[in-house]
């Protein structure tokens, strides 16, 4: 994950939405989920959030939560569910999930499956438009236009 061009505004798995304090928010191409999203630590390389100083793991946290406020009002789904699991990639990072009712969620009450987070590909075309729609919802609240560098 260290090898990803955060400087790019797409890195194959995903799309950029936001560059925060200290971490860079993607719209994901994987997955069966519609609006499933990932935060990626920037500032080196970290495995566990632990390894983070309080000021770094606050600018962490308050990007998180941009991201979930912004996938929260476009979507309107039922519940986030939050992950920092690392088990495969070990890079801070948070998946960021939105969960729907039944016939729209792959496991409707219930934990999301490794597969239903990474087998399959969204829509290109709905994953571009939901990705200029997550930006401007970031950008309003961040005050300001645009990506946020």
């Amino acid at each position: 994950m260290c090898a990803n061009d955060f400087a790019a505004g797409d890195i194959g798995w995903g799309l950029l939405l936001r560059r925060g304090e200290v971490s860079n928010a993607y719209l994901w191409r994987s997955g069966q989920v519609r609006g499933y999203a990932v935060v990626i630590y920037t500032g080196r390389h970290v495995a566990e959030p632990t390894e983070l100083d309080e000021g770094e793991a606050a600018a962490f946290w308050r990007d998180v939560l941009a991201l979930g406020r912004a996938v929260e009002a476009l979507y309107e789904p039922l519940k986030m569910n939050y992950l920092l699991l690392g088990n495969q990639i070990p890079h801070a990072h948070w998946h960021c999930v939105p969960r729907r009712e039944v016939g729209a969620d792959p496991a409707p009450g219930g934990p999301l499956s490794f597969e239903a987070l990474d087998l399959g590909r969204q829509d290109e075309g709905q994953l571009q438009s939901d990705a200029r729609a997550l930006r401007r919802l970031l950008a309003d609240a961040d005050g300001q236009p645009g990506v946020r560098r």
